[in-house]
């Protein structure tokens, strides 16, 4: 493993960026460029990364990623004090605080800013960043990019708004990969399943630190047939838990109905199948099962 490899992770002051930003520097050895708006958990966060044994660290960068000057400054800092980014991790998403309060409410029933919420800090800001970080990764012919999406990308999951966003980060990721292809960058979705975090509560799901180890697997485990078979494409934080053999921090995988081992198949074999707007035979789904008041109870810090 190269201990000097380069990382930017964004959304990083809490949840799965949090976790995956940590991994990276204090278990893994990498210089993390660690972007949110909260400068004070980003600080907190290099402070618990630097405990680690690796020599890895975290440079917490305020930074708010609607605003495409700012973004478009960040990248030209990073650059200019590396040759390199190995990584970038577009974790980053606005949406589920924009429509936890209007869970139970259709899509002509809610504000058009929640809507907004879940493109523009999710898809957009991924976009953005991707285009910015891409020429450096092009001109090394090396690098890595992972958007962070979900099973919300191929089936009906809480609100239009995240199944659009998140279907929308699959296919970036796709085309990117088809752009990528003769430079040898590669680009990849990452499904992590349910977690527990500040912001989320599923039941027995998954820590932030395993998606952490999802991603640093990615970077540091897959050979490079591994990432050209995956270019393009949606791979699963259990089935790489698999693949790859490391666990949550119990030291095992995780049990939760919503990440599980068998709930990451059931999501491949949804994947294996046509989505419902390419087949005319599909039954459309009941989106009372996610979208309902209860289900603001399974995101206590949104």
């Amino acid at each position: 493993m190269n201990s000097c490899k380069v990382c930017i992770v964004t959304g990083a002051s809490r949840g799965l960026g949090r976790g995956i930003a940590l991994v990276l520097a204090r278990d893994e050895g990498c210089r993390v460029y660690a972007t949110a708006r909260n400068g004070d958990a980003l600080r907190g966060l290099a402070e618990e990364a630097a405990t680690g044994t690796k020599g890895g660290t975290v440079t917490a960068c305020i930074l708010d990623q609607s605003d495409d000057a700012a973004v478009h400054t960040f990248v030209e800092h990073v650059t200019a004090k590396e040759s390199q980014v190995d990584l970038l991790v577009n974790s980053a998403y606005g949406g589920l605080i924009a429509v936890k309060p209007h869970f139970g409410k259709r899509f002509w029933e809610k504000p058009i800013s929640v809507f907004d919420a879940s493109l523009n800090i999710g898809l957009r800001s991924a976009y953005v960043m991707s285009a910015l970080v891409a020429p450096l990764m092009v001109k090394n012919k090396a690098g890595l990019i992972v958007q962070i999406s979900s099973f919300g990308g191929v089936n009906y999951l809480f609100d239009v708004g995240y199944g659009v966003g998140k279907a929308g980060l699959d296919r970036l990721t796709a085309d990117m990969a088809v752009e990528f292809k003769p430079y040898d960058v590669h680009a990849v979705t990452l499904y992590p399943g349910g977690a527990v975090t500040e912001i989320a509560a599923f039941p027995d799901g998954e820590t932030p630190v395993f998606t952490g180890r999802a991603v640093a697997a990615l970077l540091n485990t897959a050979t490079k047939e591994d990432l050209a078979q995956m270019n393009g494409k949606v791979v699963q934080t259990a089935e790489l838990a698999v693949n790859y053999g490391f666990t949550d921090l119990n030291g095992e995988l995780p049990q939760g109905p919503f990440s599980s081992i068998d709930a990451a198949k059931q999501c491949r074999e949804t994947m294996s199948k046509p989505l419902i707007q390419y087949d005319r035979e599909a039954e459309l789904p009941d989106s009372s099962t996610t979208n309902n008041p209860g289900m603001a109870a399974m995101f206590p810090g949104a």
